[in-house]
């Protein structure tokens, strides 16, 4: 069609002759050849970067996410529509994942916005998409950029409500997991304070010479930490296990936060996945384990971890579930020398069969902890 008009203005312009038809002609014939370029200029010739403020968020913290492109020559496209693919789970802020550039002749383009992450997770942003099209909206080409990458949601923390009260009333000392949180561990080295620690932990000498508040850290001993397995199937639905995870994680903060050296595991594994430590960086591995972590259908009774045999460990056994087989396997990990705590997330659903099972969990050695979840907070009664 476009070339039916030009052959009828240039059959025009030479009959017709003149100015304004010589005119008319050139310049619907600029018009055309600045189409094409519109049209031929290649999208893949442009280098675009995703750029983020940060790659490991908190609940509910809000990152910036910036779209950079580089064009080689200043050719100003008609439009060039720039969008990223936003992971489903982390929710906007008011602003666009995307733009429009219209004219633009710079060389460099870019375009922010702000994102929050919403639920725990691990969140991969995929490919930034580039647009654009002629002068008529005859033709419009798209191209997309991959770049891939990830970023975490750590889980919700919330404080302990009254864990050191925790205790056995058949046995005579307090178990390791509750005890630990009280004792004193040799000093390793400092670190930045973060809000929450315990002032008691923070090194005013070291403060006072720094100018900043720094706090200690404590090195793990041997023998003095604890393992905590969390149950990661799918029981009692999606729901439970992700108030299981919020507990494993606001546990996790709490021995952080005071120098416990604590491991990690979850039920359907065959061993430990993460030994006791304290320094942070090991903690920051488990917080990203529990992040990353999915449902795994295996049946409840089926999860191996406890069928390994380990002697003179302490173990904190985050469930919602007390079948028969679960509570032989944990009495023969007490008689190995073990001690345990069960901490029982949602344990209002549990039928009376599962009480009576904690009951003789509870003759046999073991502590169990009933966990409530409010919005503030999680409360442990006995």
């Amino acid at each position: 069609m476009l070339a039916a008009v030009m052959g009828v203005l240039y059959a025009y312009a030479m009959f017709q002759g003149g100015f304004v038809s010589w005119f008319l002609f050139c310049s619907v014939l600029s018009i055309m050849i600045l189409n094409a370029l519109f049209i031929a200029y290649p999208l893949r010739s442009l280098q675009v970067t995703r750029s983020f403020s940060r790659t490991m968020l908190s609940y509910n913290e809000s990152m910036e996410v910036t779209l950079h492109v580089e064009k080689k020559q200043p050719f100003p496209f008609l439009f060039l529509s720039v969008e990223d693919d936003v992971p489903a789970g982390m929710e906007g802020l008011g602003q666009s994942a995307g733009t429009i550039f219209f004219l633009s002749p710079a060389l460099s383009l870019s375009h922010s916005y702000d994102i929050q992450g919403s639920r725990r997770g691990e969140y991969w942003f995929s490919a930034v998409t580039l647009r654009t099209g002629d002068l008529f909206g005859f033709i419009t080409k798209e191209y997309d950029v991959d770049l891939s990458r990830p970023v975490t949601v750590l889980p919700r923390l919330r404080p302990l409500k009254r864990w050191s009260g925790l205790r056995n009333e058949n046995q005579e000392s307090t178990p390791s997991p509750v005890r630990m949180m009280d004792q004193s561990y040799s000093v390793a080295g400092v670190r930045d304070y973060i809000p929450g620690d315990k002032m008691t932990s923070v090194d005013w000498k070291v403060s006072a010479r720094s100018g900043k508040l720094v706090t200690k850290e404590f090195e793990s001993q041997e023998g003095q930490g604890h393992i905590v397995i969390i149950d990661n199937t799918i029981e009692k639905g999606e729901n439970a296990l992700e108030e299981r995870i919020e507990f494993a994680a606001s546990f996790m903060d709490y021995c952080y936060k005071n120098g416990v050296p604590t491991g990690f595991g979850f039920s359907t594994g065959e061993d430990v996945l993460l030994e006791e430590g304290s320094k942070r960086a090991h903690f920051q591995n488990i917080y990203q384990e529990l992040a990353k972590l999915q449902a795994d259908d295996t049946s409840f009774d089926e999860a191996p971890f406890f069928r390994q045999m380990f002697h003179g460990r302490s173990l904190l056994y985050i469930t919602s579930v007390m079948s028969e087989a679960r509570m032989e396997e944990l009495q023969q990990v007490i008689k190995n020398r073990n001690e345990v705590v069960i901490a029982l997330c949602r344990s209002e659903s549990m039928n009376e069969e599962e009480h009576i099972r904690l009951e003789k969990l509870r003759g046999t050695g073991a502590v169990t902890a009933f966990v409530s979840m409010d919005e503030n907070a999680f409360d442990l009664t006995s």
